[in-house]
C-alpha cells in the first residue's frame, strides 16, 4: 500500500487551509501580500498589559536618553539634570520631568549652536 501526499491533508480538513504554507509545503512560493508581511503583534487575551510608565529609575532614564551613569551624576554636580523624587529608598524622574528635562537640553544645544554662530 503506498501512501499518498493526500492522506494527511485528509486527516485534518477541519483546519483552515493558508495558500502560502501549502504552496511552499509543494516547493512552490508565492508573494505574500504586504499585510502579511510584518506579523501582527497583539497581546492575547490571558496576557496582562503593563501599567502606564510613570517614572523612571535613575538607570532607567540613563539608558532611555543614552547617557551613562556616571555622566548622569556629573550633570547633577553641575545642577543640570532632571529633578528626582524619593520613593522610598530610590530616587524616581518622572515622565514629564524627564520630557522637560530634554526640551531644555535641547534649547541650552541650540542657543549655544547660535551664539557659536554669531560674530
Amino acid at each position: 500500500m503506498t501512501k499518498t501526499l493526500e492522506e494527511p491533508q485528509a486527516k485534518h480538513q477541519s483546519r483552515p487551509v493558508d495558500e502560502r504554507i501549502a504552496a511552499a509545503a509543494a516547493g512552490r512560493f508565492i508573494d505574500a501580500p504586504s499585510d502579511l508581511s510584518t506579523p501582527v503583534t497583539c497581546p492575547s487575551p490571558c496576557q496582562a498589559r503593563a501599567p502606564p510608565l510613570l517614572g523612571y529609575s535613575i538607570q532607567e532614564f540613563c539608558t532611555a536618553v543614552g547617557i551613562s551613569l556616571s555622566f548622569f551624576y556629573e550633570l547633577k554636580q553641575a545642577g543640570l539634570a532632571p529633578r528626582a523624587m524619593k520613593l522610598g529608598t530610590r530616587r524616581i524622574i518622572s515622565v514629564e520631568e524627564a520630557q522637560k528635562w530634554c526640551r531644555e537640553r535641547t534649547e541650552a544645544s541650540g542657543k549655544v549652536v547660535r551664539e557659536a554662530r554669531q560674530p
